[in-house]
């Protein structure tokens, strides 16, 4: 393939060669290096390809060896411009075309990030596009290693950052690392209080004077387990010491949860028609879109669903433009009317996806009570979800290290 391109950007011919000492014409033009090929034999001689500089050398051996060569072809972009050479508006077109095309491959038109699961996407590509790199860098100007470093040293949660680039494609893939294990600092005094307010279940206490036992209700910011504890000495009478209080404490609580079913509601009834609407965003200068005029539609009421696209000529050449594709659906209202068993199974199904989407997977449904109360037009769902959760918090003691207890005189 690239032989190919090499030949067709320096310009050959195709040659027939006719005599009595066609063989030796061979193997004269051989001993002297002018490359041939795609050498085949007529019925008159052979038919071969040879370039514009070995043509020229043909002549000498075709006269020692009495062969008459004859161009068939001429082929290749020096003819080309040969042809064309008084068209020279159309010559400078070529040329601004090819000259453009070289200038487009020069950027980076589309930046990819792999690898983020954890990590924010949004926050990688903002310290990318802060070390010079977004969409219409020149991609001569980017040094990949250093900012593979600059990640890594940037992100504790980024192990392994890797980017190349491919044509006007930039893969930048990352490789999460594993999350460093928690550390209890024992040498600091704390406190562990109640972080939301509940009905102790049960609490285990690591350490610590436990200030509330299995029964209690307590209150946000109460006291669970105290870091301070009371010694007593036989010398010097009794001294307050500070330990790193921590613990585990489980608490009921209650949530309530309240919500209507109507019975009589509208629903979207698409007519089938539809209409699509088309534009264009262009990645360089301020990224301004243009939407093709006569394009739209007509709807009152419609769903919408917009497309992007990114051109190129393969996966690692996108070109420097989105193709926007809007495509509108019609839809009509229509009243529509539940019975009393259709709202109780979706008022069951609301109330199961509420409780998945608003509680964490740490938390132990413990039970739900429901009340329902039917009305003429609605069905009214009362909830009350009682969960098991943990509600220990662990604070610092204030003054710790630097506040030191009064030590009384014996008899005084």
């Amino acid at each position: 393939m690239l032989l190919r391109l090499w030949n067709f950007l320096r310009g050959y011919v195709r040659v027939a060669v006719s005599g009595f000492s066609i063989e030796r014409f061979i193997n004269m033009v051989a001993y002297r290096g002018i490359f041939l090929w795609d050498v085949s034999r007529t019925d008159t001689g052979i038919e071969m390809n040879v370039s514009i500089r070995g043509f020229k050398m043909l002549r000498a051996y075709s006269r020692k060896t009495k062969c008459r060569t004859r161009i068939i072809k001429k082929i290749g972009l020096p003819f080309i411009i040969f042809r064309y050479r008084k068209r020279k508006l159309l010559l400078s077109g070529v040329l601004f075309f090819v000259l453009s095309l070289f200038a487009l491959s020069s950027f980076i038109w589309r930046i990819d990030i792999i690898g983020t699961e954890t990590l924010d996407h949004d926050d990688v590509r903002a310290f990318l596009t802060e070390r010079g790199l977004s969409v219409g860098s020149f991609k001569y100007f980017i040094d990949n290693k250093t900012l593979s470093r600059e990640l890594i040293s940037r992100f504790a949660e980024i192990g392994f950052a890797d980017i190349h680039t491919r044509g006007t494609r930039m893969a930048v893939l990352l490789a999460e690392a594993i999350p460093p294990q928690y550390l209890i600092d024992r040498q600091t005094p704390t406190h562990v209080i109640a972080d939301r307010d509940g009905l102790i279940t049960n609490i285990t206490a690591g350490a610590g004077a436990p200030m509330a036992r299995a029964g209690d209700i307590i209150q946000a910011g109460e006291m669970l387990v105290s870091g301070m504890l009371q010694i007593q000495s036989e010398t010097e009478g009794p001294a307050i010491i500070y330990v790193h209080a921590y613990a585990e404490v489980w608490a009921r609580r209650y949530y309530s949860i309240e919500f209507a079913i109507p019975l009589f509601y509208q629903q979207r009834v698409f007519t089938g028609r539809t209409a699509n609407r088309h534009g264009i965003q262009f990645l360089f200068g301020k990224k301004r879109e243009f939407q093709f005029p006569g394009t739209g539609n007509s709807f009152t009421d419609y769903d919408r669903i917009i497309t992007r696209h990114q051109p190129g000529a393969s996966g690692d050449y996108p070109l420097p433009f989105i193709w926007l594709t809007t495509h509108y659906a019609e839809f009509t209202l229509a009243d529509r009317t539940r019975t009393m068993a259709q709202a109780y199974e979706m008022a069951d199904r609301q109330l199961t996806t509420r409780i998945l989407r608003e509680f964490d997977l740490g938390i132990d449904i413990v039970e739900k009570r429901l009340i329902y109360e039917e009305t003429t037009d609605a069905l009214l769902v009362y909830a009350l979800v009682i969960t098991n959760e943990r509600i220990d918090r662990i604070i610092p003691i204030e003054g710790a290290n630097t506040w030191t207890p009064p030590v009384p005189h014996d008899g005084t």
